[in-house]
């Protein structure tokens, strides 16, 4: 009896040796590009601070500071050769790390963040307006070295800003050795459409609904969402964040 039970143990362990040789051969040599690891470097943008200003209502800065950093995501996204994160995780963690929404954050900070966030770089900037003139000045941060790698700014006039915004992402990426912003077919549609460029108005309405979507004014938020579409119906990006703050909202 025990030796049938040691020959038919024989056997099961053979078919199981021949079908896991099958399979092996039917598996591809290479995993599908899904389960391949992203190995692109990460990049990740705080709100920027507020400097000196002058013209705007208070609330208006608070609401550039979000909006203008949320812009320069968009646009870095778009390039394949990087991975940004997105502003809703960077807030989760800034709520994680018991951080207000409307303080700045220093230096250490910011690279602690970059480490919880597993980015290779931190940018953090601070938004000047003295009537009008504007400017943007960005610091991009090493998170693994913790050394401020570059400085960038732009300047211009506020009524321009979303070209700014655009300039700030172009030399962000070379600030950081990183492939050009180039576009791909496949790529999501960028933000800016073939139409031209979103208004000041536009980019005001849109930033204020970001700082009321942070406050939790999803109604407001919305508002604001719509009123940016009204000034410039093909802004995409005030569009789909609508729409995912409240389903059909922007459609």
């Amino acid at each position: 009896m025990k030796r049938m039970t040691v020959g038919s143990s024989a056997l099961v362990l053979a078919a199981l040796v021949c079908a896991s040789a099958a399979l092996a051969q039917q598996r591809p040599a290479n995993p599908p590009a899904a389960a391949q690891q992203d190995v692109r470097p990460t990049i990740a943008i705080l709100d920027f601070d507020i400097g000196a200003t002058i013209g705007q209502d208070p609330d208006d800065y608070q609401a550039l500071r979000r909006g203008l950093a949320g812009m320069t995501i968009s646009e870095l996204a778009v390039n394949p050769g990087v991975r940004v994160v997105e502003r809703a995780q960077l807030q989760a963690i800034l709520q994680e790390q018991h951080l207000a929404k409307d303080s700045s954050v220093d230096q250490a900070t910011a690279l602690r963040l970059g480490r919880l966030l597993n980015a290779r770089y931190m940018v953090t900037g601070t938004i000047y307006d003295v009537r009008g003139n504007f400017r943007i000045d960005a610091r991009l941060f090493d998170v693994e070295t913790s050394q401020i790698l570059q400085t960038r700014r732009v300047n211009g006039r506020l009524d321009n800003v979303f070209d700014l915004v655009t300039q700030l992402a172009a030399q962000l990426m070379t600030a950081a050795n990183l492939p050009p912003l180039e576009r791909r077919a496949d790529a999501p549609a960028p933000v800016r459409p073939a139409t031209g460029a979103p208004t000041q108005s536009a980019v005001m309405a849109y930033s204020r609904a970001v700082l009321y979507a942070d406050r939790g004014d999803n109604a407001r938020a919305v508002e604001q969402y719509r009123r940016a579409l009204t000034a410039f119906p093909q802004y995409t990006q005030a569009r789909s964040e609508c729409n995912r703050l409240q389903a059909g909202a922007c459609s």
